[in-house]
């Protein structure tokens, strides 16, 4: 008898716990939602309710029993979830203070034993049928399989030769050439900064940096309204500024209405109260979050918005504040340092995962008096925190403002920079800009004689 005519693998009392602390609360399931998948559960119906359970985090949806009832009812998969009072029993002995961190262990490492039953009986099949010719990519398909096993993720582990390596980038590079939209990047609307980079791509991790007040958020909110615009789909969280302040940088820009006066309903005529109500009926595919914002509740919303509607762009303003807000206050552990390295690793790792671009911002806290002043031009070195804020991304924007590194004289208000500090697979230089005041905008930089020959600025 097959050894599969056996019962697989399976702690059904951790699926059930599990699903029962995803309503407990948001903090609980995001914990969750980001540390297991669907196919981790062994029960079709607790899939069923786990995959409903992403779908209202998706939808920033309270995940909350007879919210679940009914959405599952809604898409009519109550029945293949187990029928309402099955749902109802998961919240049973639940306790209060829960090691969601033991349980999905439990869960994982189960369904890892049945992936590694399968890919056994799979390699024995294929043995069977394999001819003296197979036997060697056989085994390396095995061990590369195996590997990618061991990794939690599933992908292959396995050395390449040249050829098959090179054939591959050039026939993606030709499949991206006959399909554009393969090879759009993700820019700024700024032209000489998205000329410098090359645009932002998928599995990049990318870092703002600035003193508090030059723009960073500004310059973020920019780059995701043009995302939009572009096509991609966008979520911001907004960790340091309610949601509605971003919008209406934007909503007043584009109604045409000075932003003193978005700020001042008092100043405002009726007709600009119009213009904003116009501009706000633009639909834009940027979805934002504003409260309760911790590393994992940002895997999780992540994680489940790629797999039901497409994500493209990830925004994080900044990465300390919602460190801080994931930390346990119980805990002895508050080592910022070690915290901020975790977030920028997972950063990195979801990027890849979902095949996003992950852009986070930071704020910076000491600084050289020569950088304060602007006599001196900034390093990565001079960016505050572990090293893996310097390390781990691929690109790293330094933005700076002339208002405040010459004392806050008039003249030179409009005038902004971006050091492009780190641009892996590109150059690095200055570009310079334009704010403009009244409209809360950076713009291109007026041009001057040295347009002329832009590559004397780069490196």
């Amino acid at each position: 008898m097959s050894e599969l005519a056996k019962p697989l693998p399976a702690n059904i009392d951790a699926e059930r716990t599990l699903l029962g602390v995803c309503l407990q609360g948001q903090e609980a399931a995001a914990q969750v939602l980001s540390s297991v998948d669907a196919d981790d559960f062994s029960l079709p119906h607790h899939k069923t309710i786990f995959r409903e359970i992403q779908l209202l985090q998706a939808q920033q949806i309270p995940i909350e029993l007879h919210l679940l009832v009914e959405s599952l009812t809604t898409s009519q998969k109550l029945e293949p979830a187990g029928g309402a009072p099955y749902v109802a029993s998961l919240t049973d002995g639940i306790p209060q203070k829960f090691n969601v961190a033991h349980h999905t262990g439990l869960v994982r490492r189960k369904a890892k034993l049945r992936r590694l039953i399968h890919l056994a009986d799979s390699i024995q099949r294929e043995a069977f049928e394999a001819s003296d010719l197979d036997t060697d990519a056989l085994i390396d398909r095995g061990i590369s399989q195996l590997l990618g096993l061991a990794d939690g993720r599933g992908g292959p582990a396995i050395a390449r030769k040249w050829n098959e390596v090179a054939a591959s980038a050039v026939a993606e590079y030709e499949n991206a050439f006959h399909n554009p939209d393969l090879s759009k990047r993700i820019n700024f609307g700024l032209s000489d900064l998205d000329e410098a980079l090359g645009g932002l791509r998928r599995k990049d991790l990318v870092e703002i940096v600035a003193p508090t007040s030059n723009g960073k958020t500004l310059l973020a909110a920019q780059c995701a309204f043009q995302a939009d615009r572009d096509g991609f789909k966008v979520m911001f969280f907004s960790a340091e500024m309610p949601s509605e302040q971003v919008a209406m940088r934007e909503v007043a820009y584009q109604a045409g209405v000075p932003f003193y006066v978005a700020r001042r309903p008092e100043r405002a005529t009726l007709s600009d109260v119009e213009k904003l109500k116009k501009a706000a009926r633009t639909h834009y595919n940027v979805d934002f979050i504003d409260r309760d914002i911790t590393p994992a509740r940002i895997w999780a919303m992540a994680e489940a918005a790629k797999r039901i509607r497409g994500l493209d762009l990830v925004i994080v303003d900044y990465d300390q504040l919602v460190i801080e807000a994931g930390m346990n206050p119980d805990s002895d552990d508050d080592n910022i340092f070690r915290h901020q390295r975790a977030f920028v690793s997972e950063a990195k790792k979801l990027a890849q995962r979902l095949d996003i671009c992950f852009l986070f911002l930071s704020q910076l806290r000491k600084l050289s008096p020569a950088v304060l002043k602007g006599t001196a031009q900034p390093h990565l070195d001079d960016i505050w925190g572990d090293s893996a804020v310097r390390n781990t991304p691929q690109v790293i924007l330094w933005l700076s403002r002339d208002f405040f590194t010459n004392g806050m004289k008039e003249q030179f208000e409009r005038a902004a920079k971006v050091y492009v500090l780190k641009n892996r697979g590109g150059q690095t230089g200055v570009v310079d800009l334009e704010f403009d005041p009244q409209r809360v905008r950076f713009l291109d930089a007026p041009p001057t004689e040295a347009d002329s020959i832009p590559e004397a600025q780069w490196q």
